[in-house]
């Protein structure tokens, strides 16, 4: 295809025309090869068919029905699994989609970066090896132990789209290359593949990597002499680009407006998103986030991007508070909004300090909640609930204490509650009250989650926990221990089920 122009290269017709349109400059279907409209030069529309024999190569006719076979048998996209990390691969949809645009947001020490640095390390080990690095006659570098098993070293090649596994470039605007370097050491990632670059200005960003893919420099030349000069790290085209974070780039678009402004934001993501459409290379960008949680900047970005993450833990999920079970170190992972993939999926990581601080997957939640319940035990005010979370099943621990009140003066006591929301427990006493006759007048009620799980937000959202709730408040209330047996989920919009 033609090469997109950036920054500026990127020839603007008249000067009044400077704020230019998301994608322009895209071509169309550019980066499904030179087939298709990018191999003349020309603009128009394109069959869908057509697209369909670039994204489906094992197919030759074009007959309808056996499109939607060799769809269905598996023949899809080829995107960039994570190796060793099911959690962000199922959030994703299966993958790192060609050409995809992520934003990733998160409160301040979550664990936004460290995140994206351990998949970078673990992208990275996928990489096709050159012989540049570590120097003169010591071959190819040994893959990092940790990150990649060897039939993936081998195997590679399959899991990118058409770019033999290129380096993973990673871009930061709020740390220099030392402090990047001693995390990646910490968290065990050895490999030459990674590039790091602290650079704010986006449009050389751009540059640099539609020059390194359109115009790749030859590693070395054969002399015997291995000399790491011959050839710049970026040498070919990037199989991912992180940003972190987009707060702190800047743009000639975006005039001079500070960084991290509504312009400048705004005029940043259009330029990396035309970056990743017209060229193939999924770029991930961090998102500060405001004191109501959201990503900073316009709502526009959350529109213009294909995937928006967010990376819960810490306070947010109820732990901060000190919650009952002790559990501080689980990050939770959700998407908001995912275009190649169900936005219902969710990733459970548990930040380990004993490795280093690497967020490691937890692929049964449910063990990791209950790890520190005793099974054998009837115990008045605990509750076992299978909650949803997004599409995934989990058990927690409902743990409730129902007291007199201490003469607070209320004629009602205190509603005290962690990890659910407090117009919940009172739809829920009130419900009890009104059909059953159990009145909680002059009595305190404590409700909490054990694990630091916050199970919806606001009045709507139980997480299907409402019935767990209520046998914890009376069996609390009446003394009568629950089974430790029994699992309780349920809704106060359903009929209630109870053993």
């Amino acid at each position: 295809g033609m090469k997109p122009g950036f920054g500026n290269s990127l020839s603007r017709g008249s000067p009044g025309k400077s704020g230019s349109s998301w994608l322009d400059g895209v071509d169309d279907g550019s980066f499904f090869g030179n087939r298709g409209n990018s191999g003349s030069g020309e603009r128009g529309p394109v069959r869908v068919t057509d697209v369909y024999q670039e994204i489906l190569p094992s197919k030759d006719d074009g007959d309808s029905k056996s499109w939607n076979d060799a769809y269905s048998k598996g023949s899809r996209e080829k995107r960039t699994q994570v190796p060793n990390d099911p959690e962000i691969n199922a959030v994703l949809g299966g993958g790192i989609m060609p050409g995809s645009i992520t934003l990733v947001g998160g409160d301040p020490g979550v664990g936004k970066s460290t995140l994206l640095l351990q998949m970078a390390g673990s992208i990275a080990s996928m990489a096709k090896r050159t012989l540049q690095y570590p120097g003169i006659g010591m071959g190819p570098p040994r893959p990092s132990p940790a990150n990649a098993p060897d039939d993936v070293q081998e195997g590679g090649d399959d899991m990118q789209q058409n770019q033999d596994g290129g380096p993973v470039l990673y871009v930061s605007g709020e740390e220099n290359a030392n402090q990047i370097a001693s995390r990646a050491l910490r968290l065990g990632i050895d490999d030459p593949e990674l590039l790091l670059w602290c650079e704010t200005d986006a449009d050389v960003i751009a540059d640099t990597v539609v020059n390194a893919m359109y115009n790749p420099t030859l590693p070395w030349e054969e002399d015997g002499e291995n000399q790491s000069n011959n050839a710049p790290p970026l040498s070919r085209a990037p199989s991912l680009v992180i940003i972190d974070s987009i707060q702190t780039m800047l743009c000639d678009a975006a005039g001079s407006s500070a960084a991290g402004g509504i312009t400048q934001v705004r005029e940043c993501v259009g330029l990396f998103l035309r970056l990743a459409k017209s060229t193939g290379v999924p770029i991930i960008l961090v998102g500060h986030v405001t004191k109501s949680g959201d990503v900073a900047g316009p709502r526009t970005v959350e529109h213009m991007v294909d995937c928006v993450l967010y990376l819960e833990g810490g306070s947010l999920l109820g732990t901060g508070r000190g919650s009952g079970g002790g559990v501080s170190s689980l990050r939770i992972i959700r998407a908001a909004k995912n275009r190649f993939g169900s936005s219902e999926e969710v990733g459970v990581y548990e930040m380990e300090g004993r490795r280093g601080g690497r967020l490691v997957p937890v692929s049964d939640p449910s063990s990791f909640f209950l790890s520190t319940r005793l099974d054998d035990a009837d115990s008045e005010g605990c509750a076992i609930s299978v909650v949803l979370e997004g599409i995934r099943s989990m058990t927690v621990e409902v743990q409730a204490l129902v007291a007199w009140s201490a003469g607070s003066g209320a004629y009602g006591g205190r509603r005290i509650v962690d990890g659910i929301s407090a117009s919940r427990l009172l739809l829920i006493l009130a419900v009890l009250q009104k059909r059953y006759g159990i009145s909680f007048f002059k009595r305190d009620v404590y409700v909490n989650v054990v694990g630091g799980m916050n199970l919806g937000k606001g009045s709507k959202g139980g997480g299907g926990s409402d019935l767990a709730v209520a046998v914890a408040v009376v069996s609390s209330l009446t003394g009568i221990p629950i089974r430790s047996d029994t699992g309780k989920s349920s809704d106060c919009n359903a009929p209630f089920h109870a053993e």
